[in-house]
């Protein structure tokens, strides 16, 4: 069979690749590729020029049949970061991938000598026996803990302190504004405002009804935590979750999420949430509490030379 490979071309391949994620998971049953927030997020949350630009996603990959199905894309996610997407029927065609990656996606690592990062489950000894081969070690101490919950196991009380508000985003300047500015300073970036309202707009999945805040007396907001429904799977996940330096240990992203959860039980069109915290840190502790249990690691397996 012969398998190609072409840049991304325009907002009707990035539909398609979502569409791929969303078939890949139903074949898999399980958080495998990326799920489709991720997708949407990379796409779409970006500058109105970014998104005028004709060449915008070219760095993305796509591995296509004859009949132009896709069946692998390589998603950049970082300088020398290769997020690798794979229909489960054609998982001999990582090697390619790989061998693609290595020579087109490497950048230079402190000695001069080039390196390359993959990722893999801790379930997927096939990708973990493919890296080894290729020469990548794995990396323990960099991962990401994926945790999951029943939608419908029952949701505990969170109480929200004095003074604070707890409601969903609206589709106004202000609100995009002060979602920015709460996120920027959480996670210490940079966006602009035009980013989140571009992922607002253009995102397929976007609810403003599951972008929950803790709003202060003041008005700017202190917690958040965002929900993403892939209705045909019926699953959901938690992106972004965080609370503002300044408003910190009072409980307002417990509060944020425990109503987003409230929320989806309403909707009833998921059955699972799904949550991933950087293996170290103090999110996975939150996330515990509110019922999200760890079931899988996402490691990194690096290759230099």
């Amino acid at each position: 069979m012969t398998i190609q490979c072409r840049p991304l071309q325009g907002k009707d391949d990035a539909m398609r690749l979502r569409q791929f994620l969303i078939d890949t998971y139903t074949l898999m049953g399980r958080e495998f590729n990326w799920e489709t927030r991720r997708w949407e997020g990379s796409y779409w949350c970006v500058s109105d020029a970014t998104l005028a630009d004709p060449a915008w996603g070219a760095n993305t990959i796509l591995w296509e049949t004859a009949e132009g199905m896709i069946v692998g894309a390589v998603i950049p996610d970082g300088p020398g970061d290769l997020a690798l997407q794979i229909h489960p029927d054609y998982r001999a065609l990582e090697d390619e991938i790989l061998k693609w990656a290595e020579a087109h996606m490497a950048v230079a690592a402190e000695d001069g000598r080039c390196r390359l990062i993959a990722w893999a489950f801790d379930w997927d000894t096939e990708r973990e026996k493919r890296l080894q081969r290729r020469g990548y070690v794995q990396s323990p101490n960099q991962c990401f803990k994926h945790r999951r919950r029943s939608v419908n196991d029952p949701v505990s009380d969170a109480s929200v302190v004095e003074g604070y508000i707890i409601r969903s985003v609206q589709p106004t300047s202000a609100d995009v504004e002060r979602w920015v500015a709460c996120t920027n300073a959480t996670f210490n970036q940079a966006y602009a405002p035009e980013y989140h309202r571009n992922f607002q707009v253009y995102s397929p999945s976007h609810n403003y009804d599951l972008h929950i805040i803790a709003e202060a007396r003041d008005g700017t907001f202190a917690a958040f935590a965002g929900l993403t429904v892939e209705v045909v799977n019926r699953y959901a996940t938690f992106e972004p979750v965080g609370t503002h330096p300044d408003h910190r240990r009072k409980g307002l992203a417990r509060a944020v999420m425990v109503e987003g959860l409230r929320r989806l039980q309403a909707l009833g069109t998921a059955d699972v949430v799904y949550v991933a915290n950087w293996g170290t840190a103090d999110a996975g502790q939150l996330y515990a509490a509110v019922g999200l249990q760890h079931y899988a690691t996402f490691t990194v397996w690096e290759k230099t030379w």
